[in-house]
């Protein structure tokens, strides 16, 4: 049962959740002053070791900071709304919204006082005197107005352009100066030249020192490091003289006084969403693709500056994104696409497609059966049949979508079908897990042309053409478009679905019907658990869950076992395999782990997912659990094994009878924590064909198109299986260690 401490835990968790779908950032006010960020509700950007991270700490300590590796992506997410605000130089800053950066704004007031930009020196440079040189230098070039003059033409007006300065012809000494080559106007390329402030400079102390002058390309995050080092012998790099950075290196006197401000959105909020006219419109926009799929590629063959992905495992997610705000436009296949507008009330399908596309079956390089299937396929687009697919599986009456009976001998073989279960109407799951869809289906026709049976298996796009090249399957679809790249790996019978790629995106003219919060909560209780009486594709996936901890525990635990022994024998080469063996399980990702298993070791074995997952996560926990019972074993005192021995025990019933019942008591409750740990990681099991509990609310999602409620619901059953297992767990230990027990004296016998 789950305690009442739990309960009231699951309550809040609900409520947390529930409130993520109305609750945002207070980032979607107006931002007008630096106090305002000054709050753990806000998110601010700083680059990484730069003046702007120091300022952001002192001045902004309530906020959560962000870091950067450079300036530019701190800008963008800015200018996408994924920070509240960014910390950094104020010209850098204004040359960057000069330039074309659209729709944010810089505060008027800075962050705390100015901090010098200087030139960083070597403390091992292999030029004497360098610093008091470089000061020197300076000195004269500010007395001169070489530094005004430099200052205005690249910063100020942003017209600088680099003179010609005689390099030295009997150079005294070789010059070696580190910069970053990335930020504009003080060093960058233009095309394959480095220019800029710094740039400039460095060739003018270069004439001035009479020496041959070298340029290195460091990252902000590397270059006091190389000067430290000695690689070079100094920084000019737009570099602030920070206290943090002087501990490490000298510095120049000030070439430029720097001031750090803050950059935030400019319209925020009451901002009116950008209307798309045309695709070339879509350049610079966020896009969301499914994982595996070509789309980002097709999209930006069209679109210009189509850079910024996310990518996500099913289409539910993507329309949530969408609605969420998160992403602008999502890249989908025409089918797909339609079935999300049509469950998603404000998201539309923008009228012009992307790129025409074609479906295809895919076959393992040099598959006779590709040929076979060529001419089925060919006569029923003449005789009319695979329109009538299109007509049945694509329509509104659900009644009629239902697949073709196996009803043939089936003399010729059988054909191993493997198909993603969230592409609806293509390849999907119905309400008790049942393989359902219009590729599905004409896989059944076409066997029955060639008098084969099919053997189907469910599986994530991303897996489908490693099914194939491992030889786990003969066929894979699952709206799977034809292309060169994939063609390079597989072979595609005739595409059977003339499609395109389109972009799914938000109706902003529409009207959107709002509904309450808790109609909404019945709707989607509704539609996640009754419709199609889906309750039971949950429990199936629930079962299949609770089968693969509960063996893979007590496999594991024998085997944990076994390894903890072989590491406590006398025998080095044996110690030795058990560590390394340790070593490498726990090192490697269970998901990379489990597909190694099936796509790599049992790749050419006829053997079931659901084993494949047992032997794996098997295998997982016992290199875990080993090391607890080897743990808890060590901390049993020698004397008591010593004392065993005197009294006439040996080795193997002092072990069982006395080392190991007390270390049970010392590793049971970490051990506890592990076996828990590992159902939640049964959650990956997806990746190898296995319909888990994780796996069946991803089909309902497919289905719904809705992906919050699917989600919570999937998180308070793993938080349920979690507290019954764990109080299972604990009855077991209470027997396996009576000790724990609290028991009193009732009595004395005399």
């Amino acid at each position: 049962m789950i305690s009442k401490r739990g309960t009231a835990f699951l309550a809040v968790f609900l409520i947390g959740m529930l409130c993520l779908g109305g609750c945002g950032k207070q980032g979607n006010e107006k931002i007008t002053s630096v106090e305002q960020l000054n709050a753990p509700a806000y998110t601010v950007g700083v680059p990484e070791g730069g003046a702007g991270m120091y300022m952001a700490e002192q001045y902004l300590p309530e906020a959560e900071h962000k870091t950067f590796s450079g300036n530019t992506s701190g800008y963008l997410a800015i200018s996408q709304g994924k920070l509240d605000g960014f910390v950094y130089d104020r010209v850098m800053m204004e040359f960057a919204i000069a330039n074309g950066l659209e729709n944010v704004e810089l505060l008027e007031e800075n962050l705390g006082e100015s901090v010098d930009v200087a030139v960083g020196i070597s403390p091992v440079s292999q030029i004497d005197d360098l610093e008091d040189k470089v000061n020197r230098f300076l000195a004269e070039a500010r007395a001169d107005g070489t530094l005004d003059d430099m200052y205005d033409r690249w910063v100020s007006r942003a017209e600088g352009t680099m003179p010609e300065i005689p390099a030295p012809q009997a150079p005294d000494c070789k010059l070696r100066v580190g910069t970053t080559g990335m930020v504009e106007p003080f060093s960058y390329y233009e095309g394959t030249t480095l220019t800029g402030y710094d740039v400039e400079l460095i060739y003018r102390f270069g004439a001035w020192l009479n020496a041959d002058v070298e340029i290195k390309i460091y990252d902000y995050d590397g270059i006091i490091a190389a000067a430290q080092a000695g690689d070079i012998d100094c920084i000019m790099a737009n570099l602030n003289a920070t206290e943090e950075r002087r501990k490490h290196i000298a510095f120049s006197d000030c070439v430029y006084p720097s001031v750090t401000a803050v950059m935030v959105r400019s319209e925020q909020g009451d901002s009116p969403e950008k209307k798309y006219e045309t695709l070339s419109d879509f350049a610079g926009a966020r896009f969301a693709s499914l994982n595996g799929g070509v789309y980002d590629k097709l999209l930006q063959e069209v679109v210009a500056d189509a850079e910024d992905f996310s990518y996500y495992n099913s289409v539910p997610d993507i329309a949530a994104a969408l609605k969420a705000g998160r992403v602008d436009a999502g890249v989908l296949d025409e089918p797909l696409a339609q079935l999300a507008a049509a469950k998603n009330d404000g998201l539309k399908i923008f009228e012009e497609p992307v790129v025409r596309d074609q479906y295809g079956y895919a076959f393992p390089k040099g598959s006779l059966l590709r040929e076979q299937f060529n001419v089925v396929i060919a006569k029923f687009i003449e005789d009319g049949t695979i329109a009538s697919l299109k007509e049945k599986w694509l329509g509104a009456d659900e009644s009629i979508k239902v697949l073709t009976e196996q009803d043939w001998p089936g003399n010729q073989g059988t054909i191993r079908y493997y198909y993603d279960g969230a592409h609806e109407p293509m390849t999907y799951l119905g309400s008790s897990g049942e393989p359902l869809g219009l590729e599905i289906d004409l896989m059944l026709l076409i066997a029955r042309e060639l008098d084969m049976k099919v053997e189907m298996t469910t599986c994530e796009f991303v897996s489908l053409i490693a099914a194939l090249e491992s030889g786990k399957a003969d066929v894979v679809s699952g709206s799977m478009s034809i292309t060169e790249e994939r063609a390079k790996r597989v072979d595609f019978a005739d595409t059977h679905y003339d499609s395109a790629l389109v972009l799914l995106v938000r109706d902003i003219d529409g009207a959107v019907q709002e509904k309450g919060f808790w109609a909404g909560l019945q709707d989607s209780f509704h539609s996640t658990f009754v419709v199609e009486g889906r309750w039971r594709l949950i429990l199936q996936g629930l079962g299949v869950t609770i089968l693969i901890s509960v063996f893979s525990g007590v496999f594991g635990l024998c085997l944990g076992f076994g390894i903890c022994m072989l590491r406590r024998t006398g025998y080095k080469p044996v110690q030795l395999i058990g560590a390394v063996f340790v070593r490498v399980i726990q090192g490697t990702p269970i998901v990379v782990f489990l597909m190694i298993l099936y796509y790599g070791i049992f790749g050419s074995v006829d053997i079931s997912e659901i084993l494949v997952a047992v032997i794996g996560f098997s295998i997982n926990f016992a290199a875990y659990s080993s090391e607890m019972m080897r743990a808890g074993i060590e901390t049993v005192d020698k004397g008591q094994s010593e004392a065993a021995l005197a009294m006439g025990y040996t080795k193997r019933q002092t072990f069982f009878k006395v080392v190991f019942p007390q270390a049970a008591g010392n590793f049971i409750p970490v051990l506890k924590g592990e076996f828990i740990s590992m159902v939640k990681m049964t959650s990956v099991v997806g990746y190898i064909a296995v319909q888990d509990l994780t796996k069946v609310s991803d089909i309902i999602r497919s289905r719904t198109m809705e992906a919050f409620f699917p989600l919570i619901m999937t998180a308070v059953i793993y938080f349920a299986v979690a507290n019954v297992m764990t109080a299972a767990l604990s009855f077991a230990e209470r027997k396996a260690v009576p000790k724990r027990n609290k028991r009193s004296i009732k009595g004395v016998c005399m």
